[in-house]
């Protein structure tokens, strides 16, 4: 027989019938595609402890009645005495015992359904719940939709956390995060996932999005979980739950998953568990959409910390050279075999093997520092080439990257500022022009001129076909306000 039809032969729901398997009190065979297969004398074990549970005996009791360390009569003495201290329904339950007793019945020959027939009279005559089976199930939580959701904002929490080791300790620009990075970072959360849940669970019960849904996790007993404990519920969630986050067979674990809970089945990391839910009052649902709502506003902040600087305030040229680097690399801007260094002077990498291809004439300016009272307070390149026969790349890149490092150090560069987009606009939008703007007490001066160039893709002069000499020249300067 399969689970339903022993549902409803015995009458007994599949949470009692799973429970009676774990403690032992059942064993169904199993069929070759995993599925359980109940036998006649599974269905009359049910229909016993289902009585004895009715008179409530104990499984402890039952359990040596089924063993054979007990005697069924003597168990019914002794559950005739429990009754005679019950002030509600304790005499028919009384009269069921002695009956059984006249009748001299064992547990292996015992006709439940005879006296359960009686029972169930009694039951809808008078109402009462006295004879009716509590506490022989593991408390489960069969809300597929809130247990998702909560499990999806608890990953939520740690892809934030990543987040933010990639963002402060890595320097990762995370808005320009490549997809293949991407997926990296959820596999990463999943780990932490695997690292810190059972430390929740021990610690507190619940995680994050649990608690939310008022969901606790216990053992059978009523304690928290031991993190070993923790650990092994927290894989089988990975693996069965989630099809350890794999393209295509996550969706199948997941929808099994679904399906699974949607008919009221224990997950198979949750046999062992104790899943329990407070409420499901509407409350929560705005708690939860509030607390999606934070881990959007933590992560834009961690976003928008990044374009401040690692240095602020007035500047040695060291600092102003940290802040340059900094942007360069939050931005993956590579000056190929160079770099600038603590000086502010282009200097040679040591090889590594790495070749760098450059398009046109990429020549990188020689920064110009004034220094006052030991700190920098003008800034300046110049660039000026004649009868140049190769292309001319812009310099947006390096008045940008030195214009950074000087305006988001001064105190008007605060989270959330548009001052490094607006910078990167008022110089991008006027490659190879003039232009002259203040942001953040900062004046940004570009003055270019050329001739016998024609412009390519807005980055580039290329040199006139017909053209008999060329010349190019461009001064930029960064004056910050006394």
């Amino acid at each position: 027989m399969i689970i339903k039809e022993i549902e409803t032969l015995s009458g007994m729901e599949r949470a009692n019938i799973r429970f009676y398997e774990r403690e032992g009190l059942v064993i169904p065979k199993r069929k070759e595609n995993g599925y359980r297969d109940y036998s006649e004398d599974d269905l009359q074990i049910l229909l016993r402890i289902k009585l004895l549970r009715s008179l409530h005996i104990s499984l402890d009791e039952i359990r040596a009645l089924k063993d054979g360390s007990e005697d069924l009569a003597d168990t019914l003495s002794k559950q005739i005495t429990k009754l005679d201290q019950e002030k509600q329904d304790v005499s028919y339950a009384q009269d069921m015992c002695r009956a059984m007793q006249r009748d001299r019945v064992t547990f292996a020959d015992l006709d439940a359904k005879k006296y359960l027939d009686g029972i169930n009279r009694t039951m809808q005559e008078t109402g009462t719940s006295y004879f009716s089976v509590k506490g022989d199930e593991l408390p489960q939580v069969f809300h597929p939709w809130r247990r998702f959701l909560a499990r999806i904002l608890d990953i939520s929490i740690y892809n934030i956390l990543w987040s933010a080791v990639l963002s402060f300790a890595f320097n990762v620009n995370l808005v320009a995060r490549s997809n293949l990075g991407n997926i990296l970072d959820t596999f990463i959360a999943i780990a932490m996932m695997l690292v810190l849940e059972p430390l929740w669970l021990h610690l507190f019960c619940v995680t994050p999005g649990k608690a939310i849904f008022g969901l606790k996790i216990e053992t059978p007993d009523s304690r928290r979980l031991s993190y070993s404990e923790g650990l092994k519920r927290t894989w089988g969630v990975i693996s069965a739950g989630m099809g350890y986050n794999i393209p295509i067979y996550n969706l199948i674990r997941l929808w099994k998953s679904y399906k699974l809970c949607s008919e009221n089945e224990t997950q198979p990391w949750d046999e062992a568990i104790s899943y329990n839910i407070k409420d499901t009052k509407w409350y929560r649902g705005a708690f939860y959409i509030g607390a999606y709502a934070a881990l959007f506003a933590i992560l834009f902040m961690i976003i928008s910390a990044q374009q401040l600087p690692p240095n602020r305030g007035n500047l040695t040229v060291a600092e102003f050279v940290e802040n340059h680097n900094y942007y360069a690399n939050l931005f993956g801007i590579d000056f190929g075999n160079e770099y600038l260094d603590k000086n502010g002077k282009w200097t040679e990498k040591e090889f590594d093997g790495s070749v760098h291809i450059g398009i046109g004439h990429t020549e990188k300016p020689e920064y110009h520092f004034t220094i006052e009272n030991g700190h920098v307070t003008d800034i300046s390149f110049a660039a000026e080439l004649k009868n140049n026969k190769d292309w001319v790349s812009s310099y947006d890149t390096q008045m940008v990257l030195s214009s950074l490092a000087m305006a988001c150090a001064q105190k008007e560069m605060r989270l959330f500022s548009k001052i490094p987009s607006r910078i990167a606009d008022q110089i991008c939008n006027n490659t190879f022009k003039d232009f002259q703007f203040e942001e953040a007490g900062v004046m940004f001066t570009c003055d270019t001129e050329y001739s016998g160039y024609e412009t390519l893709q807005s980055d580039y002069l290329m040199p006139q076909k017909n053209a008999v000499e060329t010349y190019f020249s461009l001064n930029f300067s960064i004056n910050k306000s006394k």
